[in-house]
């Protein structure tokens, strides 16, 4: 137990108060509540003058428990008054986490706590991860080029997909893979046109993007003439051999990793039956090995919405059959088949996926909705490798994929009474344009910037920025406004801006970012019998 002194302002204090008073800390906390409003604009200076004039000195605290946005460092108060002085949290509502830790010498004079916190789980994160790495061998994984996939999870390997890799430029492939890579991709696979088959372009693409980074590369295709292409140039993973097609590869390589799937030899088509679908995997991977691939993964099909959980089913019993089997599974085919945030879908379906034991999840980045799925899986599968290893659910873990959302809600209050409350409404004011000129706002989305075109007496300027700060100083420091009014819109509009390219949505210039979904309402008295 330790005895802190708890520095704030006198807007914080009942929040400090009433955080002291929950949190069960077993150390013993005084408050000190300083003659400034606001703890942020609290300097060490002000901090350590302010306890020395006090009568505050060595040995009557272990800790001084600082401000998290105190300007300056403790160790200017533990030289002024002889006492080790740690800033806490930026956000008085999360002193509650600190003041549960038995060791509160490991908070720094001069970071917040939360971003030393921080450090500490995500430094746990990477160990439990590396070990998850580290456990993997010849007897639980199977290498797929460089890289070990397990058999059983964790960890879930992500792989994404280049749709259409053959329309696209060298330039535009390269730049595609580096950022998948990027992303959080452990394989990157390369699709083509269903029934067009490209072998020249196989030929030529699986060495360029091999020259550019050395991650496994897949090929997402069940034409046999490309999958021929494919292991001819050294692809370490085909996607969609099967029984339709595996007697027409030509090339068998032992080496290259063959995902199979349920497809049935006389329709064509996965069937929706569970027990048939898992006897047509079973057959599948036999005759995968009985060609000479050693390297089989079962993939049961993750079927769209209206029979998902069925399919999930499948790979529930298959992998219960066969647990020595590795599985797939393509959770694009549910993502680009709802429409709900990808972010919700891919977290939910790689926790599934992990579930049922799945080792490798296929995610494709083809619609604007998908843009980011990849980055989501690998997050995702991340969280579920640490909830495993923890035997948790994935919360509260250190990582999370809350981007729309919060877990807590901060309120600020106001340090006084105020003179006059108004009430704005969405009445429309009148408007006089700016004499200056005026400014028409985009999102380039494709070169990840803000542009903002000035159009007045100075010409026309093109603002290039990556956020409404950057582009705000230009345009301030240019003097390409006269008007406060102008000035308050543009700020709102560039916050837009900047919100729409940081999570890829539409921003159209007067108009709302995000519209509030309603559910539709019934007349419930039309639905009512009469009696």
């Amino acid at each position: 137990m330790a005895r802190v002194l708890i520095v704030t302002g006198r807007v914080a204090e009942d929040i400090v108060r009433k955080v002291v008073a929950y949190s069960g800390t077993k150390h013993c906390i005084d408050i000190v509540v300083t003659p400034i409003p606001i703890a942020a604009f609290l300097t060490t200076e002000y901090i350590a003058l302010y306890l020395k004039k006090m009568g505050i000195g060595s040995g009557d605290y272990d800790y001084i428990l600082l401000p998290g946005l105190a300007r300056g460092s403790g160790k200017v108060i533990e030289d002024t008054i002889g006492i080790k002085a740690v800033k806490g949290t930026v956000n008085a509502y999360d002193l509650t986490d600190i003041l549960k830790l038995d060791d509160l010498g490991i908070l720094s004079p001069d970071r917040p706590a939360d971003e030393i916190v921080q450090d500490m789980v995500i430094s746990s994160i990477k160990r439990i991860l590396a070990d998850i790495e580290a456990g993997l061998n010849d007897s639980n994984s199977v290498l797929v080029g460089g890289l070990r996939v397990p058999v059983n999870p964790p960890p879930i390997r992500v792989v994404a997909e280049i749709a259409e890799a053959h329309t696209l430029t060298v330039d535009g492939l390269v730049r595609e893979f580096l950022r998948l890579a990027e992303s959080g991709a452990d394989i990157v696979s390369i699709g083509f046109e269903a029934y067009s088959p490209h072998p020249d372009a196989v030929r030529r693409i699986i060495p360029l993007l091999r020259r550019e980074l050395d991650i496994p590369i897949a090929i997402d295709t069940s034409i046999p003439s490309e999958i021929d292409a494919a292991v001819e140039c050294g692809a370490d993973m085909v996607i969609n051999a099967d029984l339709t097609n595996i007697d027409m590869i030509k090339q068998v390589d032992s080496s290259v990793a063959i995902v199979t799937t349920p497809r049935d030899p006389n329709t064509h088509t996965v069937p929706d039956d569970v027990d048939t679908r898992v006897l047509l995997l079973e057959k599948a991977v036999d005759s995968v090995r009985a060609r000479g691939f050693e390297k089989v993964f079962a993939d049961a099909v993750l079927d769209i919405p209206l029979s998902t959980f069925r399919s999930i089913l499948a790979f529930h019993r298959f992998k219960s059959l066969h647990p020595d089997v590795p599985m797939f599974m393509g959770v694009g085919n549910v993502v680009e088949m709802v429409d709900i945030d990808s972010v919700g879908v891919n977290g939910i379906l790689t926790t599934i996926a992990q579930e049922v034991g799945v080792s490798a999840i296929l995610t494709v980045e083809k619609s604007t909705k998908a843009r980011g799925s990849t980055l989501e899986c690998k997050l995702a599968s991340q969280m579920a490798s640490v909830a495993k290893v923890k035997k948790s659910p994935p919360k509260n873990i250190g990582i999370q994929l809350l981007i729309l959302k919060d877990k807590k809600l901060y309120e600020e209050p106001y340090e006084d009474q105020v003179d006059e409350i108004v009430e704005a409404t969405e009445d429309e004011k009148p408007y006089t344009p700016d004499p200056m000129g005026v400014f028409r706002i985009r999102v380039d989305h494709e070169n990840g910037c803000i542009e903002a075109l000035y159009i007045g007496r100075r010409g026309r300027i093109l603002i290039r920025g990556r956020s409404a700060k950057a582009i705000r100083y230009e345009i301030a420091s240019r003097g390409l406004i006269s008007q406060i009014s102008h000035a308050l819109y543009l700020g709102q509009e560039l916050a837009k801006a900047e919100i729409a390219l940081k999570l890829r949505k539409s921003y159209i210039q007067d108009a709302p970012l995000f519209k509030r979904p309603q559910f539709i309402k019934l007349d419930r008295d039309s639905e009512i019998p009469e009696k």
